[in-house]
């Protein structure tokens, strides 16, 4: 969470930013990286029944799974990035 700030900055200046709205369904793919205010994640292959994709992701010592369907859930969306 210390590093997210910095990190946005550097996928912003070295990678392709993408659009952070997650409606547009077609835009994100497997291996994307989703950046939150305090957090950071990787856009799995799989998509739930609406076709948003899943997060990769460790938030706390107590999460159960690593794979989530949180995107629909979370408001904080700052940056979402492609290595090119």
């Amino acid at each position: 969470f210390r590093r997210v700030r910095n990190l946005n900055v550097y996928f912003k200046n070295n990678h392709i930013s993408l659009t952070t709205d997650i409606t547009k369904i077609d835009e994100w793919q497997g291996g994307d990286i989703v950046v939150f205010k305090e957090h950071i994640g990787l856009i799995s292959d799989k998509r739930n029944q609406n076709g948003i994709c899943f997060v990769i992701h460790h938030s706390n010592p107590f999460q159960i799974r690593y794979e989530e369907d949180i995107l629909e859930n979370r408001d904080d969306i700052i940056g979402h990035y492609r290595i090119s």
